[in-house]
C-alpha cells in the first residue's frame, strides 16, 4: 500500500487504523524519514511503533548487531521510535552459525551477547524472529530446540512466526503450549497448501518440499482458534498481521488493504475461552 516511493505512507496508516490496527512493527525501513519524523507521522494517525526488525535486509550487508557501535545505534533508534520493550531481528542474516544444531549453538551465543547488552541499556532483551528453516530436523528433533536450550531466558526472547511454524509442518498450538514463556509476540499469517503454490517448505523440515502459498488470515489452513487457545492470557503477547505476498496483485488479487481488514476481522471473531 505504501509504495516503493513511499507516497502513500499516510494513506496506508489511515487505512490500517480504520481496520482496527493500533500498533506497528517495522521491517527495518524508515521510509526515507528520520526516526523522530516517522514516529510523529505514525502517532498523528492514532498508531504507535512498538517493534522493528533491526539488521541487514539482504545478503552480504553488514549486520549492526555484530558490533558495539552498531548495537548502540539500534538502541538509540528503538528509543526514539517508541521506547521499545524489546529489540530484535527478523532473520539470521549476518549472524554466526547455520541451520544445524551446532550452528544454532553458535547463533545462541551471539544472541545471548546481544540480549545482555540490550538489558544493560534498559530493554527487556533481544528477540529473534523465525522462518521455517529453523525447524530443520536432526535425529527427528527441530534444531529450534537447540536455540531455545542454549539462549539465556534473562536476555533472549522469541517472536514466533506461526505461519512459518506451520510451513515447517509443526503444530503452532504445541509450540506455544510448551514454550510460551519464552515468546513475547507472534506473527499471524496464514498459508494454503497448494501443489501449484509459488512457495516450497524448507528441505529437512517435516513438510520439506511441500508446495504452498500465503493467504489472508482466515482464508488459509491454519486453525487460529486452536492455535491461540494455547495462550493463557492474550494480553501477555503482541500479534502482528502479515502476508508475505500481499503486494503482488497476481498472488493476492483482493489487495493488501483487504488483507489487513480480513485479518483484523478474523482475529476479532476468535473466542479461545473454551479451548484451553
Amino acid at each position: 500500500m505504501i509504495g516503493s516511493d513511499y507516497k502513500n505512507l499516510e494513506i496506508s496508516l489511515e487505512a490500517v487504523h480504520d481496520a482496527g490496527v493500533r500498533e506497528l512493527e517495522l521491517a527495518g525501513d524508515y521510509y526515507a524519514k528520520t526516526t523522530a519524523q516517522l514516529k510523529s507521522i505514525v502517532q498523528s494517525h492514532g498508531l504507535r511503533i512498538v517493534s522493528n526488525h533491526f539488521g541487514p535486509r539482504g545478503l552480504n550487508l553488514p549486520n549492526p548487531w555484530m558490533t558495539y557501535e552498531g548495537r548502540m545505534q539500534i538502541f538509540e533508534d528503538a528509543q526514539t521510535l517508541g521506547k521499545f520493550p524489546y529489540v530484535g531481528t527478523g532473520s539470521a542474516l549476518g549472524f554466526p552459525g547455520g541451520d544445524t544444531s551446532e550452528g544454532m549453538k553458535a547463533r545462541a551465543e551471539k544472541f545471548n551477547e546481544c540480549g545482555e547488552h540490550a538489558v544493560s541499556q534498559g530493554f527487556g532483551g533481544f528477540f529473534f524472529h523465525n522462518h521455517d528453516r529453523e525447524f530443520t530436523l536432526e535425529n527427528g528433533v527441530p534444531i529450534y530446540n537447540t536455540l531455545l536450550e542454549h539462549t539465556d531466558p534473562r536476555y533472549v526472547k522469541f517472536e514466533v512466526d506461526l505461519g512459518w511454524v506451520s510451513v515447517a509442518g509443526e503444530d503452532p498450538y504445541w509450540w506455544i503450549k510448551e514454550h510460551g514463556d519464552r515468546f513475547i509476540a507472534f506473527h499471524i499469517k496464514d498459508i494454503k497448501w497448494d501443489p501449484n503454490g509459488n512457495r516450497t517448505a524448507a528441505a529437512g523440515t517435516r513438510a520439506g518440499g511441500k508446495k504452498f502459498r500465503f493467504a489472508d488470515v482466515g482464508k488459509g489452513d491454519i486453525d487460529w482458534t486452536r492455535a491461540l487457545s494455547a495462550i493463557k492470557d492474550l494480553r501477555d503477547y503482541r500479534f502482528f498481521l502479515e502476508h508475505d505476498d500481499a503486494g503482488d496483485v497476481t498472488l493476492n488479487p483482493p489487495g493488501p488493504a483487504n488483507t489487513v481488514w480480513r485479518g483484523c476481522s478474523t482475529l476479532d471473531g476468535i473466542n479461545t475461552a473454551g479451548r484451553k
